[in-house]
């Protein structure tokens, strides 16, 4: 498909950089106040009570590049397909509704006091589902990498700069909402760490939103630029066996040979 062409997809990448950090760059350049993208969220700048005169146009440049980032979804299904079907199927729906929540929470207003269609900060529910939706759909292609690396020198690329820029925001993040879980339920020795590293850009949700987003792009970038044209990756499971079986006449299996053979299929 003309879609999924190489050459469409880097326009695709070029448009989204431009909608997604430029957009954000520009409201954040005339944010009210000083914006300081290692402590502020992303969702301060679509808010219209701390970023009224342009929180639209963020708004509209987030999801703008949600638009363009849903062919990438069905490009990793062709292309991880071959591989393990399943997890590129999973991959790219996960991957899609990561994109839709990326969407739908541009429209809605980040809430801090009342409810939207009853539930309490709906922005924030949609931004956190986008973000796990997202995560999920890169861990399973790093997977589908993972199988196809000992046998196809691209998948092995994949696998190490996709988990490369996959688990360092998602260790960060983790360790981050834990520490501040901890310091709600064990206050007493969860605390101290809590005022050691306050301070820290890698305790503040913003910092890692902004490092998430580098690292989206980068994945997508390596997906690009790092497959093969032609899905052409090795079919591992599970056609990567034949079984020849002999039959009698009444149908009982007489003999059977199993081959591993180099079996591929090509799309």
């Amino acid at each position: 498909m003309l879609l999924y062409r190489k050459s469409t997809l880097a326009v695709l990448l070029a448009l989204i950089f431009f909608s997604f950090f430029g957009t954000l760059t520009a409201s954040a350049w005339m944010f009210p106040e000083n914006y300081d993208w290692r402590y502020r969220v992303i969702s301060n700048l679509l808010s219209p009570r701390d970023n009224p005169g342009h929180y639209w146009m963020a708004a509209g440049g987030l999801a703008l590049t949600g638009l363009l980032m849903l062919p990438f979804a069905g490009y990793l299904r062709r292309h991880l397909g071959v591989i393990a079907p399943r997890t590129a199927n999973i991959s790219a729906g996960t991957f899609t509704a990561g994109i839709i929540a990326l969407i739908s929470a541009c429209f809605v207003v980040p809430q801090h006091t009342h409810d939207v269609l009853g539930v309490r900060r709906l922005h924030e529910f949609l931004g956190r589902s986008a973000a796990g939706f997202l995560a999920m759909g890169m861990l399973c292609s790093c997977w589908c990498a993972w199988k196809g690396r000992g046998r196809n020198r691209f998948a092995a690329q994949l696998f190490w700069i996709w988990s490369l820029v996959t688990l360092l925001p998602l260790v960060g993040i983790f360790f981050s909402e834990s520490f501040l879980l901890l310091t709600r339920l064990e206050p007493s020795w969860a605390t101290p760490i809590h005022s050691a590293l306050r301070h820290s850009v890698f305790w503040h949700l913003g910092f890692w939103e902004w490092t998430g987003a580098v690292a989206v792009f980068l994945f997508l970038c390596a997906a690009v630029f790092l497959t093969p044209r032609r899905a052409t990756l090795p079919y591992v499971d599970p056609f990567d066996r034949a079984v020849i079986r002999l039959y009698d006449e009444t149908g009982r299996v007489i003999e059977a040979h199993e081959h591993a053979g180099d079996f591929k299929e090509f799309v």
